[in-house]
This record gives C-alpha cells, sequence and structure tokens, in this order.
C-alpha cells in the first residue's frame, strides 16, 4: 500500500472507532488554482460503506473566513454536493439543522468543522448522521471526517486511494460560486443569477398528510422584497391549486411557501417560476424549478 493511502486508511480507521475530526491533505497543486469542496452526507456508517448519501433535508453551510468574520457561501439541504471555484482561504462547514418530514426545522448537535483549503486543492467532507444509538437521534448528532486531495487536470484523473472513496460522479462540478469572495457580499459587479441549489420535499418524496411546507433553497443572499408570490404555484393532482402563503428566510436564503389547510393524500407539484426573485445585485432567476412529490 501507498505511503498516502497508509495514512488514509489510518484516518479513516480513527474516524470510524472514535468519531474524531481529521484533516488529510497534499501539497501538489495542478491545474487552475481554484478549489473547491465535495460534501456528502451518509445516515449511518453502514450507508457510508455502501456509498449511499442520504437523507435529504440536512442543512449544509459553507463559508469563510473573511477579516476576521464568518460569511455563508452556499447552502444546501442535498445529502451531496460539490461547489468549485473557491479562493484558497479558512473556511468551516457547519451542520445546524434537519428539516422533519413535516418541514419542521430540528437543530443538530454539532461543532462547525473547520479547514484550510489551499489553490489547486479539493476537499471531501464525509458527515454522517447517527441513527444508533436511540439517543443520538433524539440529540441529532453530526459525526464529521474532512478528506483532502490535490485536483489534477480539474477535477479529472483523480488520483483516489484506498480505502475507495464514493463513486467518481460523485467529484462532478454541481455548482460554482457566485460570490466574489474577495471583494464581500455581495459583489457590485454580479451578473451572475441566483440558482435554486437543493428544495424540500425531494422529488418524489412522501410526506404525511397535513399542512405543507415547502422550500427553495439558494446559492446566495437574495433582495429581501424581490419575491413574487404569485410566482409560487403549488398544485395537487386532485385538488387543483393549493392556497399558501410565500415568504422569504433571509437567514438562511430560503424561498418558503406553507399551506393554509391541510393537505390529503395526493400527488402534489410545486413550481417557483423563473422571475419569481432576484438576488442582492438585482439578478433574476432564470429558469423556473419544478418538482413533484405524494402526500401520503
Amino acid at each position: 500500500m501507498r505511503p498516502f493511502a497508509a495514512r488514509l486508511l489510518a484516518l479513516f480507521l480513527a474516524f470510524q472507532l472514535s468519531g474524531c475530526f481529521s484533516v488529510q491533505t497534499q501539497s501538489q497543486k495542478r491545474g487552475r488554482p481554484e478549489a473547491g469542496v465535495t460534501v456528502i452526507i451518509f445516515a449511518d456508517d453502514a450507508a457510508r460503506r455502501r456509498g449511499e448519501p442520504g437523507p435529504p433535508g440536512v442543512l449544509s453551510e459553507l463559508e469563510y473566513k473573511d477579516q476576521g468574520r464568518w460569511q455563508p457561501v452556499f447552502r444546501s439541504l442535498e445529502p451531496r454536493w460539490t461547489l468549485a471555484g473557491l479562493a484558497p482561504g479558512r473556511y468551516r462547514l457547519r451542520f445546524p439543522a434537519r428539516l422533519d418530514e413535516h418541514g419542521k426545522i430540528v437543530p443538530l448537535s454539532e461543532k462547525p468543522k473547520k479547514f484550510t483549503l489551499q489553490a489547486g486543492e479539493m476537499v471531501q467532507v464525509q458527515a454522517v448522521l447517527e441513527h444508533l444509538p436511540v439517543a443520538l437521534v433524539v440529540a441529532g448528532v453530526v459525526v464529521v471526517a474532512v478528506v483532502a486531495v490535490a485536483l489534477s487536470k480539474w477535477f479529472k484523473d483523480v488520483d483516489l486511494p484506498e480505502p475507495p472513496l464514493p463513486p467518481p460522479q460523485l467529484w462532478d462540478v454541481a455548482f460554482h460560486v457566485t460570490l466574489n469572495l474577495a471583494a464581500g457580499w455581495p459583489e457590485a459587479s454580479d451578473r451572475v443569477a441566483p440558482v435554486v441549489t437543493s428544495h424540500f420535499p425531494a422529488a418524489g418524496a412522501h410526506v404525511p398528510p397535513g399542512p405543507l411546507k415547502l422550500i427553495w433553497v439558494f446559492s446566495e443572499p437574495l433582495a429581501p422584497t424581490s419575491l413574487d408570490p404569485k410566482k409560487v404555484r403549488v398544485l395537487g393532482e386532485r385538488s387543483g391549486l393549493i392556497a399558501g402563503i410565500a415568504s422569504y428566510d433571509a437567514n438562511r436564503w430560503w424561498v418558503v411557501w406553507e399551506s393554509t389547510a391541510p393537505v390529503s393524500r395526493e400527488k402534489v407539484y410545486a413550481t417557483l417560476d423563473a422571475g419569481a426573485v432576484e438576488d442582492a445585485s438585482g439578478n433574476e432567476l432564470e429558469k423556473a424549478v419544478s418538482f413533484s412529490f405524494w402526500v401520503r
């Protein structure tokens, strides 16, 4: 076994046995100077060994240290995501909460995980939401391990060590940072449209009957008064257009829709139309974001 592979194996064993937080890096610098991060959340250790990310609905937040202050860079409810185009520097990743089946925010017991991102480096974060024993579920404990590897040909042909990491497709770039970390939040010359990074419920999910809560998570802060409630549409397969109230959660970069009455068993379609919101620089959401799920 190669020396680096042996060191990484020791890191994984330490993580598995004690739940400690560790960082392993390589100093190689190849390709572009930008860096990136991949986050993968697993329900438990067994799911991690099988390489099955999930569950959805765990809020992950990446922050960048700028002049002594932590600034939010990216948020998502997806169990796996990749963000590229990051500047080298000091970062921390948080898992402050999760959503239960009703969309209620449940705090998680976790400490922010800090790491230094170097030019040309790709950091992979594996988070395990422990389900056993029951006390950990009630407390909402997240155990996190971080592995950093140098980029080769900008996310291509990565020399993966043993034990094997998740499949290569998990390293594909899903999002590119839209905020200029050097210029501050937001950048005056920003011309990049806001992007929905995730939504709740997940597409095809089953949620219990009752009041509905839907969430669209954005890649950057939105203009607080830009939301057009008429462009948030929720349709029941049997009941037709469902009445609800749309709002913007500036602290989490969420567009939230809540029904004004309980919803019974049926398939539901949700759409956030193009132009429904604008970011702080006046860029509108370019494409509608739609998904469907079951109320059962």
